[in-house]
């Protein structure tokens, strides 16, 4: 979508085809998105909200692989048209992958309440698991299915933050990112919802002063840490923060992948 060239895109042609037959669709599934574009921008980011930069972020990336893509998701769509409070994302992966031949999303969520929803509001590219997603993710980096030969995007958003406790949920969100690790690539976009920045301060005389700030909280809080911990700095943050270079193999390489991304 406007990030290559007509001669880089011929070459990038060559080489995928090349190198890997799934990207042999390269140029179907790049272009195919033009239609999602339109559908994004006039429909769905208006009513997204904090969302809809973060979203924006995810599928201008996905767009920069130029083939089809391969999504992963915790916690599937469990309420109808709730856009700017739950995000509808399993939705917009659907749209997203509609017109790419051998793209695919596989979604887990341990309520089967909502993954019955789930069901009847996406398409059959969509692949819905109820079970747990620890469980459900380590299953998958040790048997990956045919259909999804890479992980382009993680995205987690299974368990519910409370702010009053929040260490549950962040914790399930690490443990997630561990139990598929093994599977995902240096260059998977890996996306926590619910991100949710901290500011504690107090008020002296009318004004406040910062005691501590945390960029990210939320869900995303100790996924943060781990990152930061093995040098991989955030692709983008906000209400959704996302990073590159948590693959097995990409400690620390994130800068040249963003570069690259962002050149």
């Amino acid at each position: 979508m406007g990030v290559f060239k007509t001669a880089r895109y011929r070459k990038n042609i060559a080489v995928a085809e090349a190198v890997d037959p799934w990207c042999r669709d390269f140029q179907n599934a790049h272009m195919a998105t033009s239609g999602f574009w339109n559908y994004f921008n006039k429909e769905a980011s208006p009513r997204l909200g904090f969302r809809a930069e973060p979203f924006r972020k995810i599928f201008t990336y996905l767009d920069t692989l130029g083939r089809n893509v391969g999504i992963v998701e915790t916690g599937c769509v469990r309420t109808k048209d709730s856009w700017e409070g739950d995000g509808q994302s399993t939705i917009l992966f659907d749209r997203y992958i509609s017109n790419s031949r051998s793209s695919v999303v596989y979604t887990v969520d341990v309520n089967p309440d909502a993954t019955a929803l789930c069901k009847g509001l996406v398409s059959d590219r969509v692949k819905v698991h109820t079970g747990d997603s620890v469980a459900f993710l380590k299953t998958l980096a040790r048997n990956k299915p045919s259909d999804l030969p890479t992980i382009d995007l993680l995205y987690l958003d299974s368990f519910d933050f409370d702010a009053d406790h929040p260490l549950p949920s962040a914790a399930h969100h690490l443990k997630e990112l561990l139990a598929i690790l093994p599977a995902i690539t240096p260059r998977t976009l890996v996306v926590v919802d619910d991100a949710y920045a901290l500011c504690i301060g107090v008020k002296i005389g009318g004004e406040y002063h910062l005691l501590v700030v945390h960029p990210i909280w939320g869900k995303a809080k100790l996924i943060a840490d781990y990152a930061s911990a093995i040098g991989v700095t955030p692709y983008f943050t906000g209400y959704q923060c996302g990073w590159i270079g948590l693959g097995a193999q990409g400690h620390g390489e994130n800068s040249s992948v963003q570069s690259s991304v962002r050149g």
